[in-house]
């Protein structure tokens, strides 16, 4: 008896054990659902060799990910060099013991110190041909914590026993300097000069000029003036001499090498015969 569909049959004249149920998916649409099926299984599988790969090349395992280990104290890399792409925030960068930390870039290193509300208070830039240090204070410090150098707007201040220029042209300063102390090096000069111009030195109680084991020169082009407003100039020494002072005539000595020092009206010291009196005429 040929198979009818349910369509068709009669189902009140109709014998129940005859009829042909046809239950599932036919033709075109299951071809389509396989074929779904191994597409799906070819993308999982394809991730799921993508994904061991990268887990592979990167190295990850239950601590960490390749030479970086997720520690209580942090993040930890044992060997090798660690690469940031872009902005590396932490609390706290250091070494492994009795190793160096370096930092590089190729362009280059800037670091920011921010507030709470994300903004930069302090930075530290590091390039090519240049280190500038952004900050309200500058302070260097000894490892017991000894100030060295203090630095803001308006001054600088070294707090080191001892400051040395050791450039072989000496030191320049286009503004005024304070000190209580001036002193050379062992076994070299001292010497303060202005090439362009006049070279003051001010003191508000007293000043000294002392040398242990050479000479004291003053040399100028122009006029040399040692003031003293309410004081005394003081000349201590075993021998004073004053050179090339200008001769003038007045009376008449046996001597003609012998002479003596007069003052004029106007302060200048000049030499006289020695029977002259100082009558003479400046």
């Amino acid at each position: 008896m040929p198979a009818q569909s349910t369509e068709e049959v009669d189902w009140n004249n109709q014998d129940p054990a005859t009829v042909i149920y046809k239950i599932g998916i036919y033709g075109w649409r299951k071809r389509c659902i396989y074929f779904l099926i191994l597409l799906i299984m070819v993308i999982t599988i394809i991730n799921l060799s993508l994904v061991i790969w990268v887990m592979r090349v990167m190295d990850f395992n239950l601590d960490g990910m390749g030479k970086l280990r997720i520690t209580d104290q942090g993040l930890k890399l044992y060997h090798g060099e660690a690469e940031f792409v872009n902005e590396l925030r932490a609390k706290l960068i250091r070494p492994s013991q009795n190793s160096e930390l370096t930092l590089q870039s190729t362009a280059n290193v800037t670091v920011n110190a921010r507030s709470e509300y994300g903004n930069i208070t302090g930075q530290l830039f590091i390039g090519n041909d240049e280190v500038v240090a952004r900050n309200q204070k500058l302070y260097i410090k000894t490892d017991q914590g000894k100030d060295i150098l203090y630095a803001d707007k308006d001054k600088i201040l070294f707090a080191s026993d001892k400051l040395e220029f050791s450039s072989p042209n000496g030191a320049h300063f286009s503004g005024s300097v304070q000190t209580e102390y001036l002193r050379a090096p062992p076994r070299k000069d001292l010497r303060l000069a202005s090439l362009t111009r006049s070279l003051y030195i001010d003191a508000p109680e007293g000043m000294t000029f002392r040398s242990a084991g050479g000479d004291v020169g003053i040399t100028s082009f122009k006029d040399v003036t040692i003031r003293s407003i309410d004081g005394m100039i003081k000349l201590d020494g075993k021998k004073i001499s004053f050179k090339n002072l200008r001769k003038v005539n007045g009376g008449s000595s046996p001597d003609p090498n012998a002479r003596e020092v007069c003052i004029c009206p106007s302060g200048e010291l000049v030499l006289a015969a020695v029977s002259s009196n100082c009558n003479i005429s400046c």
